[in-house]
């Protein structure tokens, strides 16, 4: 039977392998704090698996300079010569340019074809509810009065043959 410090760092391992860098980042700081962790050398396995990270990353690690070479002697002075400065010739002249400003671009407008024209706008009747697809404009109103007396003696009628016929079939059941 394994111990847990190798159950961890297999688990690691396959993770590793899967690419699952930081999962087994995690499973090998768990792994440092078990007992015998400085001997199986986890310490250096956490620090390869944040290389392989980094690096499928992108990240490169920063290079260290190079060991400064060792102090030679000085080499002799070579005798001097006295040279003269070469002097530059004078710059030339830059072009001038003028300073108008700039013209913005233009555009000239098209003249609107026939059929683009604007037609006048039609008056919206407010009373929407009044009108109908087949009879746009509204009908006149009438007085309500004889409609509703009218209205009245149909409903007495029908409640009154309503009832009869219930009567007549009670009478007969």
């Amino acid at each position: 039977m394994r111990t847990r410090l190798e159950d961890l760092l297999a688990t690691a391992d396959r993770q590793l392998a899967s690419r699952s860098y930081d999962a087994a980042i995690d499973t090998y700081r768990t792994a440092s704090m078990e007992p015998g962790a400085a001997e199986a050398g986890v310490e250096e396995l956490l620090g390869a698996a944040c290389r392989a990270r980094d690096e499928a990353r992108g990240i490169v690690p920063p290079v260290e300079p190079p060991d400064p070479p060792e102090e030679e002697p000085p080499a002799p002075a070579p005798p001097l010569v006295d040279v003269q400065p070469e002097v530059p010739p004078p710059p030339q002249p830059q072009p001038v340019v003028e300073s108008r400003p700039v013209e913005p671009p233009s555009f000239q407008l098209l003249e609107p074809e026939p059929y683009m024209e604007r037609r006048p706008v039609q008056e919206i009747p407010l009373e929407v509810e009044k009108l109908s697809i087949l009879h746009p404009t509204a009908a006149p109103e009438e007085p309500d009065e004889p409609q509703y007396m009218l209205r009245v003696i149909i409903a007495v009628l029908i409640f009154v043959a309503v009832c009869l016929l219930a009567i007549l079939l009670k009478g007969r059941g």
